[in-house]
Order: structure tokens, then C-alpha cells, then sequence
């Protein structure tokens, strides 16, 4: 992601547009190949070194802005050495060691005193005599800009300019209050790989189906300006979408911007040209979904945790992606939709159709506490028939007995 002062675009008319940058132009690649080399080159320096190094490419860019937003992009894909334990201990004996020495004969001698405290650290903490460098390298090794690069990943030049506009994409989406998504995909697999990538980053839309047997879909999602106490992290996973919609055949997203007390329209679309690398082989799972699959699979015997959920037809057009779907021993198959901390508008409407006439697929409801006990839901959910049968509330995310004791509430 770029930081709001790195993003470039217009305004013009109402409507915001980033200023994308031509991934085949030479110049561009150039400075992409040699800001990459720096970090390739980098392992084991600090991020201080790292920022002298680059510095000078960066002021010299036709374009520093372009410049400062391509090496925060690679800065993102390095990996550095994280604090070392007890560290804070180990610099205040260094501290004290030094002090002692520093009134003794023959310290007026910067190299002599500098030994002195080497050794003395030596006997007193590590074994073995440090280099002096090494030792006052380090004396603030646990300061985010000492840390030393231990990994990298880079790109291509053009793979890198094609992530710059995608982050130039992304990074107005932290500002929407609404966002209106079009998909058309007919390949099911793709298809369900994007429902599925929807549901990992928490993002609970209305969905409804446009065009039958084309693929085509509407989706209407609330944008992190709604949801005032977790704007930012709501945003990154609304930003985390984008790279995911590339992949489809047809796409659109509006939305509608508030940016300097303005309030502005955000268009993109397959149009806009916009890349991502095809995802890797096996879609990213995340570490809580990982954990309760296979938790589930070793306690629960009578269900069996589906790899693909299904899209689930609540009513009319209305359509419902559930987090996860079960099939008993007998069969049947219930679905379960977890609505966490950010859902607060959805998840009315939800109930509203559930408690409602008509025949209604078999979906147990599973409801984040800190959801539940805002003053506006919690009475819904202590009036809602549907949810006192087929919900449960949760902590972070639900367990594997109490989710197993909600399938059982569906007659079989």
C-alpha cells in the first residue's frame, strides 16, 4: 500500500482519477531495475543504509514522487531481523560497563577505552570479546531503523510498475463510504476462488445475480469510512479485494469518495488496465480458517467441512456466500455465515429475511459478541426466532463445538 502523501491523481469534475504510469516506459523500468538492485544487493545492511543508498535515485528521478512510491513498495516486500530478546538489559549492562570504565587510567584513549568496555562486556555478559564496531553497532539494534534486511522479494521492473498502479488503485478505496461492485466470470472456478478470497478478508456484501448463466453478479459493500472504530483495518481488507477482481474476465467498481470535506466519484474497471499476478497454486488461506478446519476434522465425526462453499439463494435475486459449508453423514448440507465487528448494517437485513414467511435454506448465523451487544442489535437478536435456533455468538472467531452444536439444531 502507498501512504496518502505518495498517491498521485486528479481531480476533475466531481471524479478522482490515479495518475497511472505506463508500465513499458524505459525510463521508468529503469529506475524500477535500479532501485530493485539496491535491495538485491542490500541483505544485511540496515534500513538506514538502505534509505542512504536509494536516496540519491530518488532525488534524481524525473519524477521523486514515482520515485519515493516504487521503493515503498519495495520496502514492503523486505523482511528484517526482528528485536532481539532482552535486548533492553543487554544495552543497560553495556551502559553501566562503559560507566565504570570511563573515570579509569588510561581511558583518554577513544581506541584503548573502547577495547576496554569490549572486554569488560565480555567477561561480564557475552564469553567472548566483541568488535568494538559491532558492539556499539548494536547497542540500539532493537531501533526500527538499525534493524538488518534478512529477506526479499523482488520484481520484475515492469511487474513492479504494474504493482505501483495497482497501489495508486487501491489506496482511494480507504477513503469510500459505499462501494457497488460488477463481476461477469462464467468459469465457476473462478468464480468461487473470488466469493471465497471475500469471505477470508471478512467482507460481507449484498450479493445478487445480474445475468443467469453468464456469470454476471452485483455486489454492494460498505466502505471504511462507514465503520468509524475499524476504518483502517476494514479499508486494507477492501484494498486486499482489488488484486482479486483483476483476475476476473469483466469488472467494475464504484464508489463514492469523501476526500478533503469533498465528496467525489471513484470509478475502475478491466478497463482501466490494471494487473495482478495469477494467485499461486492453492488459494491463501488464512491461519484461523486453517486452524478450524482442521480441528473440526479431528473432533467433529458426524459433519464434514466442505472445501468449496456454494453460493446460497436466499430469496429472489438475494444471494448469500457462507463462510463455510458442512455435510452430515445423512447428506444434508447447512451453511454457516459469520457476520464479525464491521458487519453492523448487514447484519439486520439478514435477520429481517430469515425470521421472515417462506422457506428459507438450511443457515445457522454465527455473530461476533462485540457485534451483539451494540445497543441497536442486541434486542434484534434476543426477538429474532431464527437466530435463538440457528445462531451463536463468538469471540474473535467461533468454536469448533459450538459451531457443531448449531448444525445439529437443523432437522436431519
Amino acid at each position: 500500500m502507498l501512504n496518502r502523501e505518495l498517491l498521485r491523481f486528479d481531480q476533475r469534475q466531481g471524479r478522482l482519477t490515479p495518475r497511472f504510469v505506463d508500465a513499458g516506459n524505459q525510463l521508468l523500468r529503469d529506475l524500477a531495475r535500479d532501485l530493485t538492485g539496491i535491495y538485491l544487493a542490500s541483505v544485511g545492511q540496515s534500513r538506514d543504509e538502505i534509505a542512504e543508498a536509494v536516496a540519491p535515485l530518488i532525488n534524481a528521478a524525473r519524477s521523486p514522487l514515482i520515485a519515493k512510491g516504487l521503493n515503498k513498495l519495495l520496502l514492503d516486500r523486505c523482511t528484517f531481523r526482528e528485536t532481539p530478546e532482552g535486548m533492553e538489559e543487554h544495552r543497560l549492562a553495556i551502559l553501566r560497563a562503559a560507566g565504570g570504565l570511563l573515570q579509569g587510567a588510561g581511558m583518554n584513549d577513544l581506541a584503548a577505552y573502547r577495547h576496554a568496555v569490549a572486554r569488560a562486556v565480555a567477561e561480564k555478559i557475552s564469553g567472548s570479546e566483541a568488535d568494538p564496531d559491532q558492539l556499539a553497532m548494536g547497542l540500539h539494534a532493537d531501533h526500527p531503523d538499525r534493524q538488518p534486511l534478512t529477506g526479499f522479494e523482488p520484481l520484475e521492473p515492469e511487474g513492479l510498475l504494474h504493482r505501483y498502479n495497482l497501489a495508486l488503485a487501491q489506496g482511494p478505496l480507504l477513503w469510500a463510504n459505499r462501494l457497488t461492485v460488477g463481476i461477469v466470470e462464467p468459469d465457476p472456478g473462478k468464480q468461487r476462488r473470488f466469493f471465497r478470497q471475500l469471505k477470508f478478508l471478512q467482507l460481507l456484501a449484498q450479493v445478487t445475480r445480474d445475468k443467469e448463466g453468464e456469470g454476471g453478479f452485483s455486489l454492494e459493500l460498505d466502505g471504511p469510512l462507514s465503520l468509524f472504530d475499524v476504518q483502517r483495518k476494514y479499508g486494507l481488507k477492501l484494498a486486499l479485494l482489488l488484486p482479486e477482481l483483476c483476475q476476473l474476465r469483466q469488472w467494475r467498481v464504484q464508489a463514492a469518495l469523501e476526500l478533503e470535506s469533498r465528496t467525489l466519484t471513484f470509478e475502475l474497471s478491466q478497463a482501466s488496465g490494471l494487473w495482478a499476478p495469477e494467485p499461486r497454486t492453492g488459494s491463501y488461506l488464512p491461519e484461523e480458517f486453517r486452524q478450524f478446519a482442521e480441528e473440526f476434522a479431528e473432533k467433529i465425526s458426524a459433519w464434514k467441512l466442505l472445501s468449496h462453499t456454494e453460493i446460497v439463494t436466499l430469496g429472489g435475486q438475494e444471494l448469500v456466500v457462507p463462510d463455510f459449508s458442512f455435510r452430515h453423514a445423512s447428506g444434508k448440507v447447512v451453511h454457516l455465515e459469520l457476520f464479525h465487528r464491521w458487519h453492523a448494517r448487514q447484519l439486520p437485513a439478514r435477520l429481517k429475511r430469515l425470521d421472515g414467511p417462506g422457506r428459507h435454506p438450511p443457515l445457522a448465523i454465527g455473530v461476533d459478541r462485540a457485534l451483539s451487544k451494540q445497543p441497536a442489535l442486541a434486542p434484534l437478536l434476543e426477538g429474532s426466532r431464527w437466530f435463538a435456533e440457528h445462531g451463536f455468538p463468538f469471540n474473535q472467531f467461533p468454536p469448533v463445538k459450538r459451531v457443531a452444536e448449531c448444525l445439529e439444531g437443523f432437522k436431519l
